[in-house]
């Protein structure tokens, strides 16, 4: 079973069960609006580690992305910032939902 939490304006599930076609389980993540209804998915699936903060992970390239483009740091903590995918303090106030899956081998 995942660990399920409300905060900073969202329902996030950690390390959901995503069962592959071969049995294989991967693990995601899901941001949410706390409120029950449908929404757009935004999915990523990628090899960079879905619970690694961006800075953290990459700091080298986080201060020339801030430095080059500030603006993709405004706006949000950047706690859940992670490398080439969404932001889910951008996307979930906006409706949207956010699924990172770490893909075969990482994570």
């Amino acid at each position: 079973m995942w660990k399920s939490e409300v905060r900073d304006g969202m329902r996030i599930d950690w390390d959901v069960d995503v069962v592959a076609s071969d049995g294989l389980v991967l693990k995601a993540d899901v941001f949410r609006p706390i409120a029950e209804g449908r929404y757009p998915v935004l999915v990523s699936y990628g090899p960079y580690a879905k619970g690694l903060a961006f800075q953290e992970g990459y700091p080298d390239q986080w201060r020339r992305m801030v430095e080059a483009f500030p603006e993709g740091a405004e706006g949000s903590t950047n706690q859940y910032q992670n490398w080439e995918v969404d932001d889910p303090e951008k996307w979930v106030p906006h409706g949207y939902v956010c699924v990172r899956v770490d893909s075969r081998g990482t994570g």
